[in-house]
């Protein structure tokens, strides 16, 4: 009796495994599965889009009188889709090669507190919240705009941008405490020169900072301007440094975007020649190649290149031992 068990166990948890792959592998669209996954992951795509548009319109009391029973249906068909979702990537997510040195249990727990799952959460926290409090879901309406970086699972792009900031957060939270000093600088300098004159704009630095913000930003609504001669002066001198500062965060990440496309494609560069030693790529090397390259977020189309230009340069090399 007990063997016969222990032959059941075995034999179901492979099935199990296999079913969990298979749900990770539609989750993610991996090419394995091919037009299902990609099928699945358009879906997704469309519902959290539309999600985020029936909030939209669910704002204009209009609309939210007359199609107020469609939008409570829509909602709680979004949010136990969303809850489905989030389960099922939570149960097939020690499945992911970043997990494989953990247990199951470890793994579903450092996934449960990773940014993406967290995004996951935020988006059905209507759900979650009205199960122990009596609200209105439809009331939460920037919870369900917030659906939208949902769209991180689908679009790799946003990967590149993360890294980005990542690596240069020091250096844009440097630019931004000098802009924040500055700003503080001249709602001080203004309150000093046209406190008097316009107390009810100028006559705290509280006050003046609203105006400091918006000229040092070169926004410029208009709605406060300084009326001394000192003022305008000083005015155009915060004007003049606002232009270079603002941009120089902007000048920084679209540096750092280029290195790290750069950085990308030397590694993926760097494998594909360790690769071509033999003057040919094994199928094993070729699909370790193409992860990596999806991995790093590198198109399809530019691996493809990669490989064609360096076999090329590896075809006209010369055998150190034979010199062919």
């Amino acid at each position: 009796m007990t063997e016969s068990k222990l032959d059941v166990n075995i034999a179901t948890q492979p099935v199990a495994q296999s079913y969990r792959a298979t749900a990770y592998q539609l989750l993610e669209g991996h090419s394995k599965i091919g037009i299902v996954a990609k099928s699945i992951n358009i879906f997704l795509i469309i519902l959290i889009i539309s999600n985020v548009i029936a909030a939209i319109f669910e704002s204009e009391s209009n609309y939210h009188e007359q199609y107020s029973v469609e939008f409570a249906l829509f909602e709680f068909i979004s949010l136990s889709i969303f809850c489905g979702e989030y389960f099922i990537r939570l149960w097939c997510c020690v499945e992911a090669k970043e997990y494989a040195h953990l247990s199951p249990n470890k793994a579903r727990l450092k996934y449960i507190l990773s940014p993406i799952a967290l995004i996951d959460l935020i988006a059905i926290l209507p759900f979650i919240i009205a199960m122990f409090f009596s609200i209105d879901l439809r009331s939460l309406r920037l919870i369900r705009v917030l659906r939208l970086l949902k769209l991180t699972h689908y679009f790799k792009g946003f990967n590149i941008f993360i890294s980005v900031i990542a690596k240069e957060l020091k250096s844009i939270t440097a630019a931004m405490m000098v802009m924040i000093f500055l700003i503080v600088i001249a709602a001080s300098l203004m309150h000093a020169i046209e406190g008097k004159i316009q107390p009810e704009t100028f006559g705290s630095i509280l006050r003046s900072l609203w105006w400091s913000v918006v000229t040092m930003t070169t926004v410029g609504y208009g709605d406060v301007v300084p009326v001394t001669p000192i003022g305008k002066v000083i005015a155009t001198v915060i004007m003049l440094i606002g232009v270079g500062l603002v941009a120089l965060p902007a000048g920084m990440l679209a540096a750092r975007f280029g290195e790290e496309l750069r950085e990308r494609k030397d590694n993926l560069d760097s494998k594909i020649k360790v690769a071509l030693t033999n003057g040919y790529i094994a199928q094993e090397q070729y699909q370790e190649l193409a992860l990596l390259a999806d991995k790093l977020e590198i198109d399809p189309e530019d691996f493809q290149r990669s490989i064609a230009q360096l076999k090329q340069v590896n075809h006209h090399k010369k055998c150190p031992h034979c010199g062919k």
